[in-house]
């Protein structure tokens, strides 16, 4: 692969996300919810801002893509191969060994009961919310899956990327943990596992045909079809979910967003009008799940905070600080906490898109710079995927789609103790190879110094 072809390769996400992003913003404005936005210049210029920064720190990279481009040839990615088929088949055992743990911690079974998953889809994970708020058994299991997180993350998109390099045993077994682990999903009812494999699938095989070792044998055609009935079947599943949730949501277009109701007006939307049963729903609900972390934003401009020194942006870190410190400074006084005092718009009820979650420590300003920051990790990691084959940049690749794809929800990689422990695990190895390499360069070039003299 030439420099021309890797560079068009490797700007495929920042061109998609800022379609996305861009679409997201038309969708707030003028989709079928209507959103009463006191400030509707100052949200539309900071949206926009965010998607400059991003394009920014995203073309901020490219100097570091090329530069490893230039020094790694076949031998480094073939050791990069090997060492990644090696952490695939631990992260297979792991996984396996994590199986029903994980099912007694998120079902409260030993095995999910998917069938009653896809029939009673709203009930299922109303009534797993109702067991889960009074206090996890198994939550133990949580602790222990957030120590191996990086394996338990890393085997999906790493049996994508290194399809063509498995055996076909392997791949039995890999398919049949994926698939084990997306019936724990469906069967309670949640979404994400499923929209994380159907959004971030299609990118991975991209990025490993792109990168010459993923070879498909199967028609372009006939994957493109597939890829899109699979997203079809999700998006049926998406719907039934949210017309059963409580709430009347997705069933009767209403939200409660704590100073009241607001209520969907779909008669008078173009693209509502064109239609009908769970089609509406579908389109709805996923207008809502955008428009709603917008509201928030808007809503927290209005609103004076003071620093969480880094643990507000995060659910998960906030909660923990709380227990260690004993208080509840870092969850009340996060922006989506405050927002929460002042409004009654939830904390944890409601998105909040990832501005008022990172703002709580940095602020909207810095956090623009932040965007920017992942952004640039966000086209490292995806370029340096292309170039030396590396699972540690695979699975970064893999973290960053999710995290981007999230922008109008929320902070979705920290708001979990698995997410946090990954992504810091995986960046502080990545940051350590990048100095020990150095320290290695810097020390044979002070060898070869010193044999000239001599």
């Amino acid at each position: 692969m030439n420099l021309t072809l890797l560079k068009r390769k490797w700007l495929m996400p920042l061109m998609f996300f800022e379609f996305y992003l861009g679409l997201s913003v038309l969708l707030f404005f003028f989709g079928p919810w209507p959103w009463k936005v006191q400030n509707p210049t100052i949200l539309a210029t900071y949206l926009i801002a965010s998607q400059v920064f991003i394009a920014v720190g995203y073309f901020a990279a490219w100097r570091y893509v090329k530069a490893s481009y230039r020094v790694t040839d076949g031998i480094a990615q073939a050791a990069h191969v090997k060492s990644g088929l090696k952490f695939l088949k631990y992260a297979l055992i792991i996984g396996f060994v994590m199986l029903i743990p994980t099912s007694l911690s998120r079902t409260g079974s030993f095995f999910p009961d998917i069938i009653s998953g896809l029939i009673n889809t709203g009930q299922n994970y109303n009534e797993n919310y109702e067991r889960l708020s009074h206090g996890n058994n198994y939550v133990f299991v949580e602790y222990l899956r957030m120590l191996l997180s990086v394996y338990l993350t890393g085997l999906f998109p790493l049996v994508v990327f290194y399809w063509s390099r498995i055996s076909r045993l392997t791949k039995s077994y890999c398919i049949s943990l994926i698939l084990f682990n997306l019936a724990i999903y469906i069967s309670v009812g949640v979404n994400k596992g499923i929209a994380d494999i159907v959004v971030t699938l299609p990118w991975l095989i991209y990025l490993g045909v792109s990168a010459g070792i993923l070879k498909i044998r199967i028609n372009r055609k006939l994957l493109a079809v597939t890829l899109i009935v699979f997203f079809a079947l999700f998006l049926q599943f998406f719907g039934n979910s949210q017309s059963q949730r409580g709430g009347g949501a997705g069933e009767f277009g209403v939200i409660d967003i704590g100073t009241g109701d607001i209520v969907i007006a779909d008669k008078e939307n173009l693209v509502s009008q064109f239609l009908g049963g769970n089609q509406l729903i579908i389109y709805e609900s996923l207008s809502r799940y955008i428009g709603t972390g917008y509201y928030a934003l808007s809503k927290a401009f209005e609103i004076e905070s003071d620093s969480t020194y880094g643990l507000g942006n995060s659910m998960f870190l906030s909660r923990q600080a709380n227990i260690i410190f004993g208080t509840d400074y870092f969850t009340n006084e996060s922006l989506p906490g405050k927002l929460e005092s002042a409004t009654g718009f939830g904390m944890y009820r409601l998105w909040h898109s990832i501005y008022p979650w990172l703002a709580s420590d940095f602020g909207f300003i810095g956090t623009l710079f932040i965007m920017g920051l992942l952004s640039f990790l966000f086209a490292l990691s995806w370029g340096n995927s292309l170039v030396t084959l590396s699972s540690n940049w695979v699975i970064m690749s893999f973290i960053m789609l999710i995290i981007f794809y999230y922008i109008p929800a929320n902070n979705q990689i920290f708001q979990s103790g698995e997410g946090t422990f990954s992504f810091v695990f995986l960046l502080s190895g990545i940051i350590l190879n990048r100095l020990t390499r150095g320290h290695l360069s810097v020390r044979k070039g002070q060898m070869g110094v010193q044999s000239q003299n001599v």
